[in-house]
């Protein structure tokens, strides 16, 4: 494409005013040297002028109003989900932890009272193992049922 039909496509938003100061300075140095492109610029010049009389439409208060509340629900599910995601991570942090640092706690104390418990003391860290798992999908099922509670109550209010 050359400069000039570059310079052409640019000549309506000159006229309307639009262009930064040196693409301005560009169009208007162009316009003095072409004829065909300052007849087309003069041509666009009463159409812009035109056109910024005309008013400028605005939405309705109750588009307004509702665009808004539902930007500022938006956000704020955001936020929710934001802290959340925060409070399930330093949950699961803490259960593994919890976890992992109870195995030797339990693996230390099972020699001195695996005689009081009984001879398959010594297996029982698979019900350990088990009772951990069934923790871990507790909490899981308890944190799904609550997230869905709270969907249900931000969908009333």
């Amino acid at each position: 494409m050359s400069e000039h039909d570059k310079i052409r496509e640019r000549l309506a938003l000159a006229a309307a005013g639009a262009l930064t100061d040196a693409e301005e300075n560009q169009v208007a140095e162009h316009v003095r040297s072409c004829i065909a492109c300052s007849n087309e610029f003069e041509t666009w010049r009463p159409i812009a002028t035109e056109l910024r009389r005309l008013p400028t439409p605005q939405p309705s208060s109750w588009l307004l109003q509702a665009t808004l509340a539902r930007a500022e629900a938006k956000l704020t599910e955001q936020a929710e989900h934001d802290w959340n995601r925060r409070v399930i991570t330093f949950v699961v942090t803490f259960a593994w932890l919890l976890t992992i640092g109870s195995w030797p706690v339990f693996d230390f104390v099972s020699p001195y009272f695996g005689s009081l418990l009984g001879p398959r003391f010594g297996h029982t860290w698979m019900s350990f193992a088990a009772f951990s798992t069934l923790e871990w999908f507790a909490g899981g099922v308890a944190a799904v049922m609550l997230a869905i509670r709270q969907r249900g109550e931000r969908r009333l209010a």
